[in-house]
């Protein structure tokens, strides 16, 4: 990478980001989950970095959640007070047991965002950005918002039988 020259730049074989036009603003969207991984954290415990990206491509935000804080029962309860929330605003087909179907079906799950300004400092200096504050149902931001239908909705596991003919 040493000779590198930028007349010589191609970006033919390069994607074009998804993550949208920077950092939300502090209020209330509707995002979908792009990315959910499960991660260790320096005090040994364990979190879940998420990615969120607003469904009108106005921006995205990471967040954290502590799902297991050894140190601390309280944060490991706020973490997993957190997950459950975002699990049920965002439809996920099995909240209450998220250990059996993995940290990979948070991803694509639509939730409400609350996000705030959050103030902190880096490089010496005192800074101002955003941060996830909480999740909610989307219909309270968008009354006519209408949850996308995913492959769970047609799989085999349906509790409902399609009763009309088919029109042949």
């Amino acid at each position: 990478m040493a000779d590198f020259s930028f007349n010589k730049l191609n970006l033919k074989n390069v994607d074009v980001t998804t993550a949208g036009n920077g950092t939300l603003p502090p209020g209330r969207h509707i995002c979908k989950v792009s990315d959910a991984t499960l991660k260790d954290t320096r005090a040994g415990g364990k979190m879940i970095e998420l990615q969120f990206n607003e469904i009108d491509g106005k921006g995205g935000i990471r967040n954290w959640l502590n799902v297991m804080v050894p140190s601390s029962e309280k944060a490991t309860q706020i973490g997993r007070e957190q997950l459950k929330g975002l699990l049920v605003w965002g439809g996920h087909e099995d909240p209450d047991n998220i250990g059996k179907h993995g940290v990979g079906s948070i991803k694509g799950l639509v939730v409400g965002v609350r996000v705030v300004t959050d103030t902190y400092v880096k490089d010496g200096l005192e800074r101002e950005g955003s941060k996830v504050n909480g999740f909610l149902d989307p219909a309270t931001i968008n009354p006519d918002f209408k949850r996308p239908m995913t492959e769970r909705d047609f799989g085999p596991d349906r509790d409902e039988e399609l009763d009309d003919p088919i029109p042949f």
